[in-house]
């Protein structure tokens, strides 16, 4: 199989989107992911997520006004449509100076309040009016309503889910009545610490040298002004720049950094004095470490909670304690003639009581 390398994406990165570079071009993300697993997207998070794409990466240009929709969480959502909630970052790239967006409520509803204003089409006078500038982020959490004003290019930062839902139409409105946050909102620019994915904007004026090998998980740059190039540093290759190891982004252009990627250069593209590039850096963060294989877990691997610490004679097998740790399972010999830890008559010729066989374990008579 062929090494993964960095993959090109134009405006948007999700699970349908296509490759536009080297020898997988053409195909989805989708199609990459069942073939290169954990090299692409890391083992903790392809187990974790089960080998789907965890985000969506979408840079949008409004024309009109968005319906205001909403998501519920990740409990909820699986409990309930048996797939993820959905937490959004959205990253401010230009806005009109009479643009708005919609975060949240600026007062308290009741359930009755919320209804009754959907129903009569006021409740955006209800919701907190912001003018964002170029730049800005704003964290919506999962159960707040939100919605973005024409002229606003911005780029959406999602979990992978189709569960949102439009609270100006009624019946989408009392499906997500449970979940949606009444109380007053204030809009957050942050992601809290346990948010699964990350976004931070880098401005860079020299090389600079990352290694995605040694993260948790794939990476995304999103380009933003300037060119912005990237080149893989591979033990092995051509040294000629290819549409495997070299980038050269242009803006709204998407790189998916693969985590088997060892070395990766990112510079500037342009020449000259003082040259400058600045793009989002996109990853996982808290992801769950998949749970150990049962089989690790077997008859002489398990805490039998009695306190006392096992030992590795190095015969591949580990023979317990001197005591009954109140398990079931079954005792067996090693193959060594001594019976370590059990309280009978192993029927060798030694005697075992203040003996030391030479074999560096303690012999139970």
């Amino acid at each position: 199989m062929k090494k993964i390398y960095p993959l090109l994406f134009k405006d948007s990165c999700t699970e349908n989107s296509v490759a536009l570079n080297g020898f997988l071009q053409d195909n989805t993300l989708d199609e990459i992911i069942e073939t290169y697993l954990g090299n692409l997207l890391g083992d903790n998070v392809f187990s974790f997520f089960q080998g789907n794409f965890p985000i969506s990466v979408e840079i949008k240009r409004e024309m009109q006004r968005t319906p205001i929709k909403v998501s519920p969480n990740n409990d909820l959502s699986l409990q309930r449509y048996e797939c993820w909630g959905k937490e959004r970052m959205i990253y401010i790239i230009s806005a009109r100076k009479d643009s708005s967006m919609y975060i949240g409520f600026q007062k308290s509803l009741s359930a009755t309040e919320l209804y009754e204003k959907c129903q009569k089409g006021i409740i955006l006078g209800a919701m907190n009016e912001i003018e964002p500038e170029e730049g800005e982020t704003f964290y919506i959490r999962p159960g707040v309503p939100f919605s973005i004003g024409p002229g606003i290019k911005y780029l959406e930062l999602s979990q992978n889910s189709p569960v949102e839902f439009n609270i100006e139409n009624m019946e989408q409105m009392v499906e997500a009545l449970d979940f949606i946050k009444l109380e007053a909102a204030v809009p957050e620019y942050i992601a809290p610490e346990d948010c699964l994915f990350r976004m931070e904007r880098v401005a860079i004026t020299k090389p600079q040298t990352i290694a995605p090998d040694q993260t948790e998980s794939f990476m995304l740059v999103v380009n933003l002004d300037n060119q912005t190039s990237l080149k893989t540093r591979e033990l092995q290759g051509p040294k000629e720049n290819t549409p495997e190891n070299w980038l050269l982004l242009e803006n709204n252009d998407i790189a998916l950094i693969p985590h088997d990627i060892s070395e990766l250069v990112i510079a500037p593209a342009q020449e000259g004095e003082n040259p400058t590039s600045s793009f989002l850096r996109i990853y996982m963060s808290n992801i769950p470490a998949p749970p150990k294989d049962e089989e690790e877990e077997e008859e002489h691997g398990h805490d039998c909670g009695c306190g006392h610490e096992e030992h590795d004679c190095g015969c591949g097998h580990d023979h317990g304690h001197d005591h009954d740790c109140g398990c079931d399972h079954e005792e067996h010999d090693c193959g060594c003639g001594h019976d370590h830890g059990h309280d009978h008559d192993c029927g060798c010729d030694h005697d075992h009581d203040d003996h030391d066989c030479g074999c560096g374990h303690h012999h139970y008579n």
